[in-house]
């Protein structure tokens, strides 16, 4: 089959196919029979309060014509719209179908039966391959509908699940692009991959969308924070915009720094060592939320920076805003609430169609600019902590974990400060023991500082980090060092505090994990691990990750587990190519072939030996594979992720498990099989 790169055959009626869709204003969405309003909830992710602070939202300004002012991008591009001549490009399905409910998830499919599939076709051909109109959409709408990085999906009343995508084409359509259009789009997929995303609400959140204009009133936007306590995130400097862009700005600047400063809450810096209060914070869960646009905004905004998007959409149905984020300024500009039923001048059609094109132009624009503003950029806003990787005969590792948990179960709050990404928090998330008495402020002395690094994945029951303790010598305020101010005391007292600090300073040289669970429903499995660590520790069971820490969030529905640094799994050991077609042909790295993982007699021996022991303690994993069986530098193995392990077990569930593991030793694929049930166990595992 040849596919020539010739001018496009031209089809009949494609003038009035393309008017009809510029002209196209989707019918109304109302709410079907007696169906109850969808439960408003929370849209904060934890990570959302934690954005550098030379990155956060610092003004919403409302430009009643911003999306009148798109029209100019369709004239722009009006000689290239008469090349576009297939009509196959542009037909589209017939209308909207009827929503089946007013919730955000049925409009997600509302809107995916529309006309999105012409537009991001057009817009595709006239930017990234005008030459080639014949050649597939380079861009596509996703919709996810799992756990993300960047929280849990809210499919009831808010949803960040409608993402734009730059996607790879088959690969005889890559093939048959010009030397320049692959470059540029293998360009854009190593840099910007997602160029906007749509924050979808259901029909009832009209209130929330008008409540908009509201925040041009105000000089500061009321950023949302963990805690009462002004940070030391480093002054970064944002990805650059683009200097020709399809809408006009104002020139003004945003409120100067003094003027942040007065108007912010949280305290004047002083140093590295201060109190810091607790702020209550409406929780995912939380009953009685009242929905406020502040926070879908503020979630709107980290979405935009941690994918790098210009333009943010919000859409509740039956009207739209569009929202550009300019990033010197740190200002949010919005255009007015737009009726898509009944909007003219333009209509839905064009500016849809307008707003596509003005998004794919930008970031084709900005590709030169941020290649030049990531040489010599650093990875990350925090040095991950040298650590010996010699090998020593004498294993010290399970006294020294017992150290660092009996050193964290001294301090009440634990603060932990994300630093990595563009996350570099200016106020830490607190943690404090489950059911434990809560003060409203917190001394030097009374919390422990926490800083993690690095993101190591999401899992079903939350994000998992690398972590480390601040060793208290980094400190700039040494005044306000407990360890320090005991050490200006003469004698014994001078002495044990030396040691003291010297004992902290070797456990910041320990990296261990962080694991979250964001939400009440994975806290009760993050719990029920937890209880399974505890009774493997007190059965003796070796060949596992230490309990060191077990804490929960203000509003007791985030809970987080530290565990100590097991290494790296067994997973890792896949050739890197490989992970990455799976993981974009099926979007996870579960499914891996185990046959490329060799493993030595001994390395085998010992596993078996574990998965005995820990059946003999009563527990059954229930999700043995590659990516939960670790390895260390020295070469140890340990079992991970117990969260969906079982108390109880049959003679026949604890052998089945023993021969699943026997099968992955011997090299078959057992992954795609990962998560599984007990009950399921025999017949995932084919007969010998």
């Amino acid at each position: 089959m040849s596919h020539s790169t010739s001018t496009p055959r031209k089809g009949p009626g494609a003038h009035e196919l393309r008017q009809k869709l510029f002209e196209y204003n989707p019918p109304s969405v109302e709410r079907k029979g007696s169906l109850p309003a969808p439960k408003p909830t929370a849209p904060l992710h934890f990570l959302d309060r934690h954005l550098s602070e030379s990155l956060m939202l610092k003004r919403v300004k409302i430009l009643p014509s911003l999306h009148v002012e798109l029209l100019a991008v369709l004239e722009s591009v009006s000689e290239k719209l008469d090349t576009v001549n297939d009509a196959r490009l542009l037909i589209t399905r017939a209308g909207y179908t009827a929503a089946k409910g007013a919730d955000a998830r049925s409009l997600i499919r509302y809107r995916m039966d529309g006309i999105e599939g012409a537009v991001t076709k057009l817009a595709s051909s006239l930017v990234f391959h005008s030459s080639q109109p014949e050649l597939m959409s380079l861009l596509q709408w996703l919709h996810a509908l799992a756990h993300t990085e960047f929280g849990p999906i809210i499919e009831e009343y808010a949803s960040q699940n409608l993402v734009l995508h730059v996607v790879d084409p088959p690969p005889y359509e890559l093939e048959a692009l010009s030397r320049k259009n692959k470059d540029t789009l293998q360009r854009l997929r190593k840099h910007t991959q997602q160029l906007t995303s749509c924050m979808v609400f259901c029909t009832d959140a009209l209130p929330v969308m008008e409540d908009m204009e509201r925040l041009d009133s105000i000089d500061v936007f009321p950023w949302r924070l963990d805690s009462d306590y002004c940070g030391d995130s480093l002054e970064r400097s944002p990805p650059p915009d683009a200097l020709e862009v399809p809408w006009t700005l104002p020139q003004e600047t945003g409120p100067r720094r003094s003027q942040r400063v007065r108007h912010q809450k949280t305290p004047e810096r002083v140093s590295n060592q201060r109190d810091i209060g607790v702020v209550e914070r409406p929780g995912q869960t939380d009953p009685h939320y009242k929905p406020a646009c502040e926070d879908y905004i503020q979630k709107a905004w980290v979405h935009a920076v941690r994918i790098d998007a210009t333009a943010v959409i919000f859409d509740c149905g039956n009207f739209l805003r569009i929202g550009i984020r300019h990033r010197q300024r740190q200002t949010l500009f919005l255009s007015s609430l737009i009726d898509i039923r009944t909007c003219k001048d333009p209509s839905y059609g064009s500016l849809w169609t307008a707003l596509h094109i003005a998004i794919a132009s930008d970031a084709v624009k900005r590709l030169p600019l941020l290649e030049n503003a990531l040489l010599g950029k650093r990875k990350s806003t925090y040095d991950e902590p040298q650590r010996a990787r010699k090998k020593s005969k004498t294993n010290k590792s399970s006294s020294s974990d017992d150290a660092m948990a009996a050193y964290m179960d001294t301090f009440p709050a634990l603060a932990v400060f994300f630093r990595f990404d563009n996350l570099d928090s200016p106020a830490p998330l607190l943690l404090f023991r489950p059911d434990s008495d809560r003060k409203e402020r917190y001394g030097p002395k009374e919390y422990l500082k926490i800083i993690a690094y690095k993101r190591l994945g999401s899992g079903s029951v939350g994000d998992v980090y690398r972590a480390v303790i601040e060793p208290e010598s980094s400190s700039s305020d040494t005044k306000g060092s407990r360890l320090t101010k005991a050490g200006r005391s003469k004698g014994k007292a001078g002495s044990a505090a030396k040691k003291a600090r010297e004992a902290s300073e070797e456990l910041a040289k320990r990296p261990f994990i962080l694991k979250f669970a964001p939400t009440n429903a994975r806290a009760r499995r993050l719990e029920h691990e937890v209880g399974v660590y505890r009774h493997l520790r007190d059965a003796g069971v070796s060949g596992i990750p230490s309990l060191l820490s077990y804490r929960e969030g203000v509003n007791a529905d985030l809970r987080a587990l530290m565990l100590s640094d097991a290494g790296r799994p067994l997973g890792h050991r896949m050739d890197r190519d490989k992970k990455v077609d799976c993981l974009l042909r099926h979007g996870m790295i579960l499914l891996i072939d185990c046959s490329e993982i060799i493993l030595t007699w001994r390395f085998s021996v010992e596993l078996k030996s574990i998965l005995t022991a820990i059946h003999g303690a009563g527990i059954l994993h229930r999700d043995v594979r590659s990516w939960n069986i670790m390895e260390d530098d020295l070469g140890q193995v340990r079992f991970t992720d117990f969260d969906r392990s079982s108390f109880r077990g049959t003679t026949e569930d604890y052998r089945a498990e023993q021969e699943r593991l026997d099968r992955f030793i011997e090299g078959e694929f057992v992954d795609k099989d990962a998560i599984i049930g007990a009950d399921d166990l025999r017949r995932h595992i084919a007969p010998k």
